[in-house]
């Protein structure tokens, strides 16, 4: 599997389960639509079979979750790591499921996700500035600005004014009772502790 570890996760209402092949049905209902379309950097529209399988697809460096409630997917979270401990977070839901909270509750899990298994350091993410709904779920997740640009939407076909934010660990540790990171070793302290341990 690619990315980080993918076991599935839970929340008190959704499950979060690795992305696969058959929730090809599932996804181009919900995706397909373009007003939830327009507010992802990624998904195309319109939305065919051969589009949405490559969309499905892992890839290297990503964690992407199916957003699970009562059986059926209803969204998608996850993250796609840029260097060895930052990564952008990403979410959409379809409409039937928007403002009833899931993607602060996804987005939560994915964090937790990122920082105790992946081991990440920072999360960053964006929201279009014509979407005030994924500001509000960001300042919820305890994201802060940290600066505004224009990123490609493939839907819309150009780029969009959006701002950008980012999640310290350590923030992350004060705001979702995280356990404090282990102290990293350095290549040669590493080194030394496996040669102490077979002396």
């Amino acid at each position: 599997m690619t990315g980080d570890r993918q076991s599935a996760l839970h929340t008190e209402r959704l499950v979060l389960r690795a992305l696969a092949p058959t929730d090809i049905a599932d996804f181009m209902a919900i995706a397909g639509v373009f007003a939830v379309a327009r507010m992802t950097s990624d998904i195309p529209h319109p939305l065919d079979d051969a589009k949405a399988r490559a969309w499905l697809a892992p890839s290297n460096g990503e964690a992407r979750f199916a957003v699970v409630r009562d059986g059926r997917m209803i969204g998608s979270a996850g993250y796609f790591r840029r260097t060895t401990d930052t990564a952008e977070l990403g979410f959409w839901l379809g409409r039937a499921w928007w403002g009833q909270g899931y993607t602060t509750e996804a987005g939560r899990a994915v964090i937790r996700h990122g920082f105790d298994v992946g081991r990440l350091g920072l999360f960053t993410s964006s929201h279009f500035h014509d979407n005030p709904a994924s500001a509000r779920v960001l300042a919820k997740l305890g994201f802060l600005p940290s600066g505004s640009g224009r990123i490609w939407s493939v839907a819309r076909g150009h780029d969009v004014g959006a701002e950008m934010l980012e999640l310290t660990r350590a923030r992350a540790e004060a705001l979702m009772d995280l356990a404090p990171a282990e102290p990293k070793q350095s290549r040669w302290s590493a080194l030394i502790e496996r040669v102490r341990g077979t002396g």
